[in-house]
């Protein structure tokens, strides 16, 4: 009997030759030539049907399940199933104080239209147009109408006017036409008929439990074709339209992340106020520039967002709440943390901490905060609690790299391998760093840079600082108290911490160009010693013995009670970098235990400068101190004229003291691109 025919292969070619090899089991084609037949071309069509029909049927299988989809419509009508609606591209918004100088003071108003332009600055050659939403009416003030604080969307404004017939559109859809439509800036507008001069403002649904059977709402959703599209509700779930209503939907049509930056603006357009008088000379000034923006949700977030977004249930009340919503309602977001204030330091109860870094810069600026806290975060998050919006603290990497080459191996000059290795450091970065709870590993690094011309790069050696920058308030006295977040390396004559110039007054009042440098202690003692359990049972004072790889440590315990309540120091000792305490009794007594901090993770610093024989002259001798182990840095009342650097921060570096660096809460490390000494490269020539 003959085999049955194998249908586990889908491929054509195995197809085709299941079928061969099937027929010639049959008696009738034991010695047929298929090669050469006309069923030869059956057999084609055959495989390839087959082999179609596979591919469709395996397509379908994996559009069903949302980890599987490839088409966006597929995806998006999942993500329905799940109450989430993709976010659209996003308008860059910008602030301004915009005047309109009268010259009379004439009491009158003035109005500036929604879809009033501005034009802004060039941006990679390109000028964009911002608009105003919404109509903004002030009184004259004087010789002069001053509209504060007014908001600009880049894109264009349009309106489009539906008309409701029942008969035809029965479930009250209506497509919103262009695709790059910002529905945050989505207005609706309802009339009852095309003759009735009523008009009624209709809001997005946010929130089901909310909408009564009379509530005037929307409901907002993403087609199959990729458009958005307003529908309303049957009377029991929001309000019906009436037959014959009239809907105009406004919204802004935007380029997305474009325009964001953008910072200077002219308006071309004149305006006219209630006196009938008619102006065009004004004055603006920027107050934000343009942030915010950003393209429709791609494809891959809708697939990470949608069941996390489910999962919080419209509510705000763990860690994952907050990120997950907020990543949704402002997509700006590259990166986020949140932590509970009792996880704060100092601790702060009853409040959310969370620190957001941008897509597109270092921080996001005050208007950015106020409005995801006023318009995202509050309407959701539990009544009690409070949430603050806290920068990211950057941790900056400067990293020295000695490369050894063999330069008959490569056709690259040696500027351009240094760009090489540039660039590859910078793709590490990109790919490992610039985000929350990242983690710097140097061995990692290292290989990046030998992989990046793997033909002639011979070995490398990178050594690390971590430098944070800190912007001083000039011609002030203050203390400055700089936290790395990370242990620092205790410096010794050639690794010393660094840092960029900056000018006082010494103390004859002579100005100076000065710079801190870091102390080198001439002993590494004792500083004090604290009890972590006092025992019990002792009669006689035990014996306090330090060891460790220092010399000389000597204590006393001091008894109360039979436990011992403190351990004085006798001698400080030297050259300690590790101690233990050990605490022993002839008598009864038993369980006291005691911890030594040693000098070595505290240091000195102050300030300095070098005068016209090039000799070191010392302005403040203790100007401040470091703590090694918990990175922080702090500079007492001290008065800065001015700083050297060209963006008026302050830089103060320590050679990393491990491989690995981490951070924890709002801390990023980062590699800053623009900044030429951040990656410094030196080439060795070998020919081993």
């Amino acid at each position: 009997m003959a085999d049955r025919l194998r249908v586990t292969e889908l491929d054509f070619d195995t197809i085709k030759s299941n079928l061969k090899n099937f027929l010639r089991q049959q008696s009738y084609f034991t010695d047929y030539d298929f090669e050469g037949s006309g069923l030869n071309i059956l057999l084609d069509i055959l495989a390839y049907n087959t082999h179609y029909n596979a591919y469709y049927l395996n397509m379908v299988a994996n559009e069903s399940f949302m980890d599987t989809a490839l088409l966006r419509s597929s995806v998006v009508s999942h993500a329905k199933l799940l109450n989430y609606t993709p976010h659209s591209a996003v308008a860059p918004q910008a602030t301004l104080n915009f005047t309109v100088l009268a010259g009379t003071t004439t009491p009158g108003t003035m109005t500036i239209p929604a879809g009033y332009y501005f034009l802004s600055e060039l941006i990679d050659g390109k000028s964009y147009n911002f608009v105003v939403n919404d109509d903004i009416t002030v009184t004259k003030s004087n010789d002069a109408y001053y509209f504060e604080n007014v908001t600009i969307y880049e894109g264009q404004r349009v309106s489009y006017v539906f008309n409701y017939d029942e008969g035809s559109n029965p479930k009250q859809i209506f497509v919103l036409p262009d695709s790059n439509v910002d529905t945050n800036t989505l207005k609706v507008v309802v009339s009852p008929s095309s003759t009735s001069s009523i008009t009624t403002r209709y809001n997005v649904v946010t929130d089901i439990l909310d909408v009564e059977s009379t509530s005037e709402v929307f409901f907002l959703e993403e087609n199959l074709s990729g458009k958005y599209q307003i529908y309303f509700g049957d009377d029991v779930v929001g309000k019906k339209l009436p037959d014959g209503a009239v809907i105009t939907a406004s919204y802004v049509v935007t380029n997305g992340a474009a325009a964001n930056k953008a910072n200077n603006f002219i308006a071309l357009q004149s305006l006219t106020d209630t006196l009938g008088s008619t102006y065009s000379n004004f004055v603006i000034q920027p107050i934000t520039s343009a942030s915010g923006g950003s393209e429709r949700e791609s494809v891959d977030n809708v697939k990470f967002s949608a069941p996390s977004q489910f999962a919080t249930q419209n509510r705000l009340v763990t860690f994952k709440d907050y990120e997950t919503f907020i990543l949704n309602s402002y997509p700006n977001i590259g990166s986020i943390s949140v932590w509970g204030g009792e996880d704060n330091n100092p601790p702060v109860y009853g409040t959310v901490f969370v620190s957001m870094k941008p897509k597109n810069n270092y921080y996001l600026s005050e208007a950015e905060k106020q409005r995801i806290i006023d318009e995202i975060i509050t309407p959701k998050a539990i009544v009690s609690t409070k949430c603050i919006i806290r920068d990211p603290a950057y941790l900056y990497l400067v990293l020295e790299n000695e490369v050894q080459y063999n330069p008959n191996k490569t056709t690259d000059t040696e500027e351009s391998l240094i760009n090489i290795i540039r660039n590859s450091i910078l793709s590490y970065s990109n790919a490992n760093l610039n985000k929350f709870s990242a983690k710097f590993v140097l061995s990692k690094l290292q290989d990046v840079i030998d992989s990046s011309q793997s033909n002639s790069i011979i070995g490398s050696k990178t050594n690390v600082r971590v430098q944070k920058r800190f912007l001083p308030s000039l011609a002030e006295t203050k203390t400055y108290v700089v936290e790395f977040n990370v242990r620092l390396h205790r410096g010794g004559i050639n690794d010393r911490m660094i840092s960029s110039q900056f000018d006082v007054l010494d103390a004859l009042g002579v100005r100076r160009t000065v710079s801190l440098e870091e102390i080198q202690g001439s002993y590494t003692g004792i500083s004090s010693i604290a009890v972590t359990n006092p025992g019990t049972g002792y009669l006689t004072t035990p014996t306090v013995t330090i060891t460790g790889d220092g010399i000389g440590a000597t204590a006393e315990a001091v008894i109360v009670n039979g436990a011992i309540e403190s351990i004085k120091i006798t001698n400080r000792g030297i050259n300690y970098s590790r101690a233990i305490v050990t605490i022993k009794d002839t008598g009864s007594g038993y369980g006291a235990t005691a911890v030594a901090t040693i000098d070595s993770r505290y240091g000195v610093i102050r300030t300095i400068y070098y005068d016209s024989n090039a000799q070191k002259q010392i302005v403040n001798s203790e100007v401040g101190t470091i703590d090694y182990d918990t990175g922080v840095v702090t500079i007492n009342a001290i008065k800065i004229l001015s700083v050297s650097t060209t963006d008026n921060y302050l830089r103060l570096s320590f050679e990393s003291d491990k491989g690995i660096i981490t951070t924890a809460r709002d801390t990023i490390i980062t590699i800053d691109e623009e900044d030429p000494v951040s990656i410094v490269t030196k080439l060795e020539v070998s020919y081993n």
